[in-house]
C-alpha cells in the first residue's frame, strides 16, 4: 500500500510539471501575440495568455511543492501504519470531494465563455469581448480535463485504500 501512496504523489508531480509545461507553451504564444501582431484584441488576448501563465506557473509550482513534500515522506516510511492509511484515506476522501465541488463551477465557466466568444464575434467590441472570454475557457476547460483525470486516479486509489483495511 505504501507504493500506492508514492504512486499517486509521483502522478500529482507529474500533472504539476504538466502545468509548468502549460505556462511555457501560453507564454510562447503570448509573446506572439505580443510582438508579432498588432490590434486591441490580440493586445487583450495577450494579456490574457499573460495571466494564464503566471496562474499555471503558479499551481504547478505549489502542486510540485506540496506534493514531493508528502511523497518524501512516504519515501522515508517502510511501511504504512494504519494511523498514516486513516489520515490517508480523510485526505483522499477531501481532495475527491473538492474536484467534485470545483467541476461544476468549471463547467458554467466554460459554457458561459464560450457563449461570449461566439457572442463577441459578431459584437461591435469583438476584440476586448472575445480576447476576455477565449483564455477563461481555455483555463476552464484545462482544469475540467485536469481534474477529472486526478478525480479517477484518486478514486482507485481510495477504494484500494478502504480495501487494505
Amino acid at each position: 500500500m505504501l507504493e500506492k501512496c508514492k504512486v499517486i504523489y509521483k502522478g500529482d508531480i507529474a500533472t504539476a510539471k504538466f502545468y509548468i509545461l502549460v505556462a511555457g507553451i501560453l507564454l510562447l504564444f503570448a509573446l506572439i501575440l505580443t510582438f508579432l501582431v498588432s490590434g486591441p484584441g490580440y493586445m487583450i488576448l495577450s494579456m490574457g495568455l499573460y495571466i494564464l501563465t503566471a496562474y499555471c506557473l503558479g499551481k504547478g509550482i505549489f502542486m510540485w511543492v506540496s506534493y514531493g513534500q508528502r511523497l518524501k515522506f512516504y519515501n522515508t516510511l517502510s511501511e504504512l501504519d494504519p494511523t498514516f492509511r486513516q489520515g490517508e484515506i480523510t485526505y483522499t476522501e477531501y481532495r475527491i470531494l473538492k474536484k467534485q465541488k470545483n467541476r461544476r463551477g468549471y463547467i458554467y465557466t466554460v459554457i458561459l465563455s464560450s457563449f461570449f466568444a461566439f457572442f463577441g464575434a459578431f459584437a461591435t467590441q469583438k476584440g476586448l469581448i472575445m480576447g476576455s472570454a477565449i483564455p477563461i475557457a481555455l483555463i476552464s476547460g484545462l482544469e475540467i480535463g485536469l481534474g477529472l483525470l486526478t478525480e479517477f486516479r484518486l478514486s482507485i486509489f481510495l477504494r484500494s485504500l478502504k480495501k487494505s483495511e
